[in-house]
């Protein structure tokens, strides 16, 4: 069965919870000071029970201005809306308020209800709805239904029930599908139970001992039980009222504005991209850096509004921004907000959001602002490649990705393939794409390394692999690197060679003074066999040849000399027959002692130790208590 949520708006002590009591039988108002005082502070709830077996939500919200931050708090999860006129006032200001909200929050449906209609002559309640009609004009209010009624006589009261029957009767059903999300509106405490807290279910459908998610804290945590309209219930689906017992956190770590949704559904942000709207009768206007207060769902947020092309938005105007907040939260993609000036504290606008996770922008940045364009009326694939190409750097699987834009899933899979296919994404797995633009950096930054090394090291046959890893100032991790290695390699823009990455063209060039410098070391370390110089006193022997430690190193890269430790290298020639001499020592005897293999080469202890230790190192013998033997 459709799940509708209808919600009160008006000025202050225009009868709004008395309507509702004498709808439902409740009275919203649960507070001493709101009996005290005969006015609304905080929210109240009921429910009621239409003709067709229906059962609705109803939110009571404040109606005087020092509470419209509470009525805020209810507004946004309704689907429909009474709004409240008394016959004897007529319209107030909180009377326009509150319409402006419901229009900013993107409301679509509601009924004008005229109430105390016993108090008034019947000639005095036409002026009063048509004064009302005139004020809706231009709204969602337009053309809606006017019900005049009498609390007091009991007038009016089923012609407005019908009308709201058939109101939600003709609202779509909100989707159950995907992630559920239960934006909080009220945390309390119950004997026996621990902390509880109510809020209306925007989307998707929570059941009984599920585990979920604390936000903005990104805190996990169980529902315990779940109640709906007072009573238990085994899951709760979009557009009802849900009361959820939370008994592993306690009061005190959950606040009003906080949100209950699936795990990973959420990004907590300090940054939204917004298309802002600016009410047409206000006297305020919204400037660049303007501070202001920003409601969103049941949450209020202090910050600033940059604007994207202007330096200001007057009455009636509407723009690009990006709302700066001064702590984190969490948002979606088409989630609507109101904005209320700083200081006096008034309605001045809202509008919807565009990107629940950019990425910072600057004012008359026009490839920001044609970034807006795409995020508003773009096509799938526009936002998608958009997407990509503002989330270079973070590798979002497309799990991720669709969490965070809000795109429809059954679509991304396809569209994301597509763009593969015309070369616009670049594939690193199954799940993680990036945009051809962000490939060519990296590709650019790894030709600027290597020509960079090319030109200093000539001799050398290229840049060690861990090297370039970290050279490419990829943070994710080596997987993610060494794939867009591969595919650099795959284009043939590097190679890889002995563990050494290079220009694909590259090749070392032995100038003639260096050809001489190579016959002369090779030639001294096939000489020195088993018992070569110290490598740094040989260097230091040779050190007013310019060139002689590049060309050494050169050989050292070529594997042409083997470096054993920091104190010796060997010929190669003498490593194989290093390697031979174990092979055929081990032949007679399984395990090989330090003593007996330095007799055997008939070198000194110190390398016989290297030697050893390079072959332990390299996987060639394994060290026992015994001595060494064949890995």
């Amino acid at each position: 069965m459709k799940h509708v949520i209808i919600g009160t708006a008006g000025h202050v002590d225009h009868g709004k919870t008395c309507l509702i009591k004498a709808l439902t039988g409740i009275d919203t108002d649960r507070l001493k000071e709101e009996k005290k005082r005969g006015i609304t502070i905080e929210l109240g709830f009921a429910y009621l029970d239409l003709a067709n077996g229906q059962r609705v939500g109803i939110v009571d919200v404040p109606g005087h201005e020092k509470f419209v931050r509470n009525m805020l708090a209810g507004a946004g999860g309704m689907d429909l809306c009474m709004l409240v006129v008394a016959a004897d006032e007529g319209i107030m200001p909180q009377t326009v308020e509150h319409l402006d909200i419901l229009s900013i929050l993107g409301i679509k449906k509601g009924v004008i209800v005229i109430t105390k209609t016993d108090l008034v002559e019947p000639e005095f309640v036409d002026l009063v709805a048509e004064d009302v009609a005139e004020l809706v004009e231009g709204t969602f209010l337009e053309n809606a239904p006017i019900v005049p009624v009498s609390v007091y006589k009991e007038e009016g009261l089923e012609q407005l029930k019908q009308v709201l029957t058939e109101l939600c009767v003709s609202l779509p059903e909100r989707s159950e599908a995907g992630y559920f999300r239960l934006p909080i509106d009220r945390v309390f405490t119950l004997k026996g139970f621990g902390t509880i807290v109510t809020g209306t279910l925007m989307e998707g459908k929570l059941k009984k001992d599920q585990n979920i998610v604390l936000y903005p804290e990104n805190e996990p945590v169980k529902v315990r039980s779940l109640q709906v309209h007072s009573k238990d219930a085994e899951a709760a689906w979009a557009g009802q009222r849900v009361a959820v017992n939370v008994p592993d956190r306690k009061k005190e770590e959950i606040l009003r504005g906080d949100v209950l949704a699936t795990a990973d559904s959420l990004y907590p942000t300090m940054m939204v991209d917004v298309k802002l709207e600016v009410l047409k009768h206000t006297e305020r206007t919204i400037k660049h850096g303007s501070r202001v207060h920003i409601y969103h769902g049941t949450k209020e947020l202090l910050g600033k509004v940059s604007l994207m092309n202007c330096d200001e938005l007057k009455a009636g105007d509407s723009g690009y921004a990006q709302l700066r907040l001064e702590e984190k939260t969490v948002v979606r993609k088409g989630d609507h907000f109101v904005l209320r000036f700083y200081s006096p504290v008034e309605t001045i606008g809202g509008g919807v959001v565009l990107d629940a996770c950019p990425k910072k922008h600057r004012k008359n940045d026009r490839k920001a602002y044609k970034a807006f364009e795409i995020k508003e009326n773009g096509t799938e694939e526009q936002k998608i490649e958009l997407a990509y190409r503002e989330h270079q750097g973070k590798f979002y699987s497309l799990k991720v990705l669709m969490n965070k834009s809000a795109f429809d899933r059954s679509q991304v899979r396809n569209i994301v393939k597509k763009l593969a296919e015309t070369g616009k994404l670049i594939p690193l797995s199954d799940e993680i794409y990036i945009h051809e633009e962000e490939m060519k950096l990296y590709e650019k930054r790894v030709v600027q390394f290597l020509d960079q090394f090319h030109k200093e090291y000539p001799l050398k046959e290229g840049m060690g692999l861990e090297e370039a890893r970290n050279k490419l100032e990829i943070q994710e991790n080596v997987k993610i690197t060494d794939t867009i290695l591969d595919i650099l390699k795959k284009n043939r823009v590097i190679k890889e060679e002995n563990g050494t990455i290079s220009r694909y063209r590259f090749q070392v060039v032995v100038k003639e003074d260096e050809d001489a410098m190579i016959r002369e070391i090779t030639e001294q370390y096939l000489n020195f066999g088993f018992a070569p110089l110290t490598t740094d006193f040989y260097l230091k022997e040779h050190q007013k040849q310019r060139k002689f430690k590049a060309v050494f190193t050169s050989l050292l890269n070529k594997k042409i000399l083997i470096r054993l430790d920091e104190q010796y290298c060997i010929h190669r020639e003498y490593y194989e027959k290093a390697k031979e001499a174990f092979k055929e020592m081990a032949a007679k005897s399984e395990v090989i002692v330090l003593g007996n293999y330095r007799d055997y080469l008939e070198c000194s202890r110190k390398v016989a130790v290297a030697l050893l230790e390079h072959f332990d190192k390299n996987g060639f013998t394994r060290k026992t208590e015994e001595g060494r033997v064949l890995k």
